[in-house]
């Protein structure tokens, strides 16, 4: 019993091996199998299904036109039988002069559907209009006209005529002609006119959709009608045209086929056509091939494609599935021989807390032999210690909670070892089955710990004497040391900076110090200006913020070295330069502003229409350039002297300002003339609009003390592009303007305006206004 129970599990256990083995590829193989079967059909089937739909629908839109056709040519060869058995009645000799005659015809034009006239012809070709006032022929076809054919015997008696013009610029027409019951004097026939336009109505009500078109042809291959239309397809024939044969000769009354290239437009159609049955004709209905396929062939491409890649991925998943053994086996050799080589010490202990496994580094480290693995790591601990740790850590164990901690070992020699011991359990499921860690030693590591310590000690020292800030971070950022000026600036209690990163130290300043330390990392040392209003990137703050001004800083990084030029970090420090900066920018707007105004003067004017231009440039905006020159200045000047004249540049520099955006750039150039720059220009006639507001608002009177003066001002001002400006062109045009704007009368503005670009583009309008 027990060697058939023997036989059956490993008989089993075989089977599962093999199911194991070949099942995936046994699936994967059916997948593949399913999935082209179904590619195969989408490729070779399903257009052919598409076009067969295509061709019931067209079938059914050429059946219901041509009866229309059908329908409105029984109605003008109606209307021609009644002429005829009119004309029968009529002896006289000139019927086309008879008054009756003439009433029948004027109904009929009336009242057909579609035949704009009636006429009557002879054999020659000629034709007469009812009533002809003349008497002459209304139009002359020629003896070899398509009338001929009703004079040959057997002919037919009923014909459709080609399309013409009976006049140069009339519409199109298409003739229909009958053989006269009683012929008398020169005519011998009726022709009657249909109007292609209302054919035409009826093909586009049945051919809705882009791509499809009708074409009315008759047997010996003239084109009679066609929609959409082609320009000059109409009266031509199309058995001479380049394309592929479109039926053979005797067709069958209706069909279906593809031409490969229309003799309509030479694209490739599937066509249904119908052959008219009491006339001569042709209908075809016909849809463009690309459009019908033109999704399905990108579907194909999408199908092909996603194929080819599940295809690809099954391939790959097989070859996966063969090699998965050889992958498990070499990765557990791997995991052998990584553990051996591993600089940490890797352990496992089972549920009672004995070590049932250690790598060769934690036998090294703990100076542990095989044989005593289970608890040979409590001769590492003093003899009074051992029972209660190894009591405590049966206890840890038992909970199943993670382990991580630092303890102080003694090696046989004496010497200390300082271990880190990391623990976490191994589940199956929710159930613990062992633990496994890891085990190293960080005594070098508290070594240079210590030594950083007194690094830093003696940095401190060195630093607290000086009255600036300082800081000191590792490659990693860790900070190492910082002085007691930075400590009390940053609020920083001491010595809790020690191994914190630089970036919780200087917290939403970081992102402005961040790259002067990583280029000390590179070796470069760097300086660096900063001011603490700049709202993108602020400083260290300093001492004396709190008086409201903005102070400046002078940050320097440098990368630290030690003594063979390895880097260990970077140094920072930062220096207060307010009062030398201040006095930078005292001197700098002194020598760009103007004295008596407190306007920009023509250097510093310059200077900041160029960087303002920059910035316009970049948001490719429109900018405006207004030069204003004062009317009736220099009277005051002489009459009231140089003090009231002071003060009214004063005043007429307070309206500017007061008239204009706080970021216009507004100057006195010299005397009695004034520059304003604007940028953000919405559209050309703005400037139009704040040059009229600056004349405006300088001719309101001026009260000086107790004088009422009254001046005015004249501007000269130009619009451009700011990727087209160049500042000379600017100043050249805005110079010109000024000086028509003076010589049409003082008291009025002038100028140029470039072309709005959503507006018609070319041109520069002109504009001024008094």
């Amino acid at each position: 019993m027990a060697p058939s129970l023997f036989s059956q599990s490993v008989a089993e256990r075989l089977r599962m091996r093999r199911l194991l083995v070949y099942g995936p590829f046994l699936a994967l193989g059916l997948v593949l199998v399913v999935l082209w079967a179904l590619v195969l059909w989408f490729a070779l089937l399903y257009p052919r299904s598409l076009v067969e739909d295509l061709q019931q629908d067209l079938h059914a839109i050429a059946l219901n036109a041509a009866q229309d056709t059908e329908q409105l040519l029984r109605e003008t060869e109606g209307s021609l039988r009644t002429l005829d058995l009119l004309l029968m009645t009529r002896r006289n000799e000139r019927q086309d002069l008879d008054a009756t005659v003439s009433l029948l015809a004027d109904s009929l034009r009336d009242n057909s559907r579609g035949l704009t006239d009636v006429m009557l012809a002879s054999p020659e070709g000629r034709l007469w209009r009812i009533p002809s006032v003349t008497g002459e022929p209304y139009v002359d076809l020629g003896p070899k006209s398509f009338l001929s054919e009703l004079g040959r015997p057997g002919g037919p008696s009923v014909i459709v005529g080609a399309p013409l013009r009976l006049r140069p610029g009339a519409h199109v027409v298409m003739p229909m002609a009958t053989r006269l019951s009683a012929p008398t004097g020169p005519f011998t026939a009726t022709v009657g006119f249909i109007d292609l336009e209302t054919l035409l109505r009826s093909y586009r009500a049945r051919s809705m959709r882009s791509g499809m078109a009708v074409l009315l042809e008759r047997d010996d291959g003239i084109a009679m009608a066609r929609w959409p239309e082609v320009p000059g397809l109409i009266g031509s024939n199309l058995r001479e045209v380049p394309g592929d044969e479109v039926v053979p000769p005797n067709p069958p009354a209706s069909g279906q086929f593809i031409v490969t290239r229309s003799p309509a437009d030479g694209r490739e159609r599937i066509v249904s056509y119908r052959v008219l049955q009491d006339y001569p004709l042709r209908l075809f209905v016909s849809f463009e091939r690309d459009r019908i396929l033109a999704g399905y062939l990108q579907q194909r491409r999408a199908v092909l494609v996603f194929s080819v890649v599940i295809s690809a991925i099954a391939v790959g998943l097989m070859a996966w599935f063969t090699r998965l053994q050889q992958r498990a086996r070499l990765r557990e050799a791997e995991s052998e021989a990584t553990a051996d080589a591993s600089p940490m010490g890797l352990f496992r202990c089972d549920l009672g807390g004995r070590t049932v496994y250690a790598n060769e580094t934690y036998l090294r480290l703990l100076e542990v032999d095989r044989d005593a693995l289970a608890w040979g790591w409590l001769e590492r601990l003093p003899a009074a210690e051992r029972e209660p740790t190894r009591a405590q850590w049966v206890a840890l164990v038992a909970r199943g909670e993670p382990v991580d901690r630092v303890h102080q070992l003694i090696r046989r020699d004496g010497s200390a070892l300082l271990v880190r011991l990391r623990m976490r359990p191994m589940r199956l499921g929710d159930r613990i089955v062992a633990h496994a860690g890891t085990l190293a030693d960080i005594s070098a590591e508290l070594a240079a710990r210590r030594e950083r310590e007194r690094s830093q000690a003696v940095m401190g020292a060195m630093a607290q004497s000086v009255n600036v800030m300082m800081l000191a971070v590792d490659t990693d950022e860790r900070v190492l040391f910082c002085n007691k000026a930075f400590e009390r600036r940053f609020d920083i209690p001491e010595r809790s900076w020690l191994g914190r990163h630089a970036s919780e130290v200087f917290d939403e300043l970081y992102p402005a110090v961040q790259p002067l330390i990583q280029r000390a990392f590179a070796g470069e040392t760097s300086l660096v200006e900063m001011r603490d209003d700049d709202g993108v990137s602020r400083p260290m703050p300093l001492d004396g913020d709190d008086r409201g001004e903005t102070r400046y800083v002078e940050l320097t990084y440098a990368p630290l070295l030690n003594d063979d030029g390895t880097i260990l970090g970077a140094y920072g420090v930062a220096r207060d330069v307010t009062d030398v900066k201040q006095e930078q920018l005292r001197l700098l707007r002194a020598s760009n502003t103007d004295p008596l105004t407190e306007l920009l003067n023509r250097a510093g004017f310059a200077s900041q229409v160029h960087a303002a231009l920059g910035r316009a440039v970049d948001r490719d905006e429109l900018v405006a350039l207004l030069y204003l020159d004062l009317d009736r200045f220099k009277p005051v000047n002489d009459e009231y002297g140089h003090p009231v004249g002071d003060a009214l540049l004063k005043a007429v520099a307070g309206r500017l300002r007061h008239a204009l955006r706080p970021q216009d750039l507004v100057a006195r150039l010299g005397g009695d003339e004034f520059a304003v720059f604007l940028t953000h220009v919405a559209r050309p006639v703005d400037a139009q609009v704040v040059a009229d507001k600056l004349v405006h608002a300088l001719t309101m009177p001026f009260r000086i003390g107790a004088l009422e003066l009254h001046i005015g001002t004249s501007v000269g001002f130009c619009v451009e592009w700011a990727r087209q400006a160049d500042i000379d062109d600017l100043v050249t045009r805005a110079d010109e303007a000024l000086y028509r704007a003076k010589r049409a009368g003082r008291g009025r503005s002038n100028g140029s305006l470039c072309a709005d670009r959503l507006g018609p583009s070319g041109e520069t309008p002109p504009a001024s206004r008094g």
